[in-house]
């Protein structure tokens, strides 16, 4: 099981979601959402593998195909879209459109998404709840330009 462990957090650091000494780093929450448990010490053989295989998945994935159960890539550049118009509308130049997507999906889906790829993490449907909530943000801003 040991050196199952070690395979799993050596595809999490190429793959980039490992942060050293942070046990809520994008690695164990992907580790917690497939098997429920916090620790990877924890794992059975069998759900090790599952993870395993997850990230073998996210690891092979060229980006051009759409991962099994996450965000689509049209729902991620709607997304984006909207969280554009958003910066359009309220002309706050310091933030940047992955800054904003990172704090509504925080706000949103209660998961803390790194501003460089905030859409990393997020499952398809809760991709839909995301768009929801940005088409919302996006229309109270324009009736609150429309006002001025």
């Amino acid at each position: 099981m040991k050196k199952q462990t070690h395979k799993l957090y050596a595809l999490a650091a190429v793959l980039g979601i490992l942060e050293s000494g942070n046990p809520d780093d994008n690695f164990h929450v992907l580790v917690h959402r497939i098997t429920g448990k916090y620790h990877v010490s924890e794992l059975t053989s069998e759900e090790a593998g599952t993870v395993e295989a997850e990230l073998r998945k996210m690891l092979g994935s060229s980006g051009k195909e759409d991962i099994p159960d996450m965000m689509t890539r049209k729902q991620k550049w709607l997304a984006r879209q909207l969280a554009s118009r958003l910066a359009e509308l309220d002309g706050n130049e310091n933030a940047t459109v992955n800054q904003r997507l990172a704090g509504t999906v925080r706000k949103t889906l209660g998961i803390t998404a790194p501003p460089d790829d905030p859409l990393r993490w997020v499952r398809k449907a809760d991709g839909i709840k995301l768009i929801e909530a940005l088409k919302k943000i996006v229309s109270h801003a324009e009736k609150k330009q429309n006002q001025k």
